[in-house]
């Protein structure tokens, strides 16, 4: 299964602020600079955790989380319960009307990506939704359902200067698999888009190549290489990079990502960028996991980082990992209980690369 969100779970730069002004947004989550406020203090409670074993207590868990006051927590909760079909529905239900726009957003996309298409009537009014992301989730679910729909405002996000809204909507266009939007989206990239940050351009970049892949445009795959080089300072886009290659299986990038993951040659990556490297490494080639690594995180200080690893463990394998999930499940930090949560809940019945 794709992840929606990243890290904590995948989607790129929403760019949906929530209540304390931080950006939702996973894939930037996935890098967390040291000393960040965000290492050091909780942003929510500990939840408790039922005595049950640890597939029940991790569905307990995430339900609890979607009802959380943290706008990260209840996205993240959506994406972690996308194995689970009852409760799926019941979250997605809810996170339509949430107050913020992120959450909404992955709810409206959970209806096309895990084809919940009895939900489809309650999708159509967030055609309306104040949020130019929501209404192209929206657009994607009710054409992933077969409702009739009109998916032109996509070409306009795309070449707009909405950075989250083009982001997203490329997005949805790889996901909807017409190879007729390649030209679109190829229009899209590079276009100025006022005062944005040039990383965050760069990482919008990188979401259009990767659709364009997903498209069949197989030459967009060396911008994404290209970024894995990406220099220190801008190692969001090397965690970005990892991620997609993992993602689109490009089995030709598995030893660069064994140098990242291992922390060898003379790039020295930080622990984020080593992990989220052992995470695309996992659905790669899982033997080239640096594993002692990966379960020295579990212990670590940052609870960042102690996501990170039971991300990376329920990627490798949940059921072999189990008692290092179930030990984070019990975590003190609200972040890392949802992240170990929805590593345990994550199908290893399909080969890694195929995921």
């Amino acid at each position: 299964m794709k992840h929606l969100l990243t890290g904590l779970a995948i989607l790129l730069v929403c760019g949906c602020a929530s209540e304390e002004g931080r950006q939702w947004s996973s894939r930037s989550e996935s890098v967390i600079e040291p000393g960040s406020p965000a290492l050091q203090q909780p942003v929510a409670s500990r939840i408790e955790v039922l005595d049950e074993a640890i597939r029940v207590s991790a569905v307990d868990l995430l339900m609890q989380a979607s009802q959380s006051e943290d706008p990260l927590l209840r996205a993240n909760a959506i994406e972690g319960l996308q194995p689970v079909g009852e409760q799926l529905d019941e979250v997605v239900r809810f996170g339509m009307t949430d107050e913020n726009e992120g959450v909404r957003y992955i709810a409206v996309l959970s209806v096309g990506m895990q084809r919940l298409c009895s939900l489809s009537h309650l999708v159509r009014p967030m055609l309306d939704d104040a949020s130019p992301s929501v209404r192209a989730a929206a657009m994607f679910s009710l054409e992933r359902c077969g409702d009739e729909v009109d998916l032109s405002p996509l070409a306009g996000m795309v070449l707009g200067g909405d950075p989250t809204a083009k982001a997203n909507a490329a997005f949805v266009l790889g996901e909807l698999g017409n190879p007729s939007a390649i030209p679109l989206i190829r229009s899209g990239v590079g276009r100025r888009m006022g005062q944005v940050d040039p990383a965050r351009v760069q990482a919008i970049d990188l979401v259009m190549a990767e659709a364009m892949v997903r498209l069949g445009d197989d030459s967009e795959r060396e911008v994404i290489r290209a970024a894995l080089f990406s220099p220190s300072e801008r190692g969001e886009l090397t965690a970005l990079a990892s991620q997609m290659l993992g993602e689109l299986g490009d089995t030709m990038m598995i030893q660069n990502l064994q140098d990242l993951a291992t922390g060898q040659g003379p790039r020295q990556p930080g622990i984020e960028i080593q992990l989220v490297a052992s995470e695309a490494l996992a659905r790669l080639d899982p033997n080239r996991v640096p594993v002692e690594f990966v379960l020295q995180q579990v212990q670590h200080p940052a609870p960042g980082i102690r996501a990170q690893a039971a991300s990376v463990l329920g990627t490798l394998d949940s059921a072999r990992f189990g008692p290092q999930l179930s030990v984070l499940i019990r975590d003190q930090d609200p972040r890392v209980q949802v992240a170990a949560a929805a590593a345990s809940l994550r199908d290893q019945s399909a080969p890694v690369v195929e995921q």
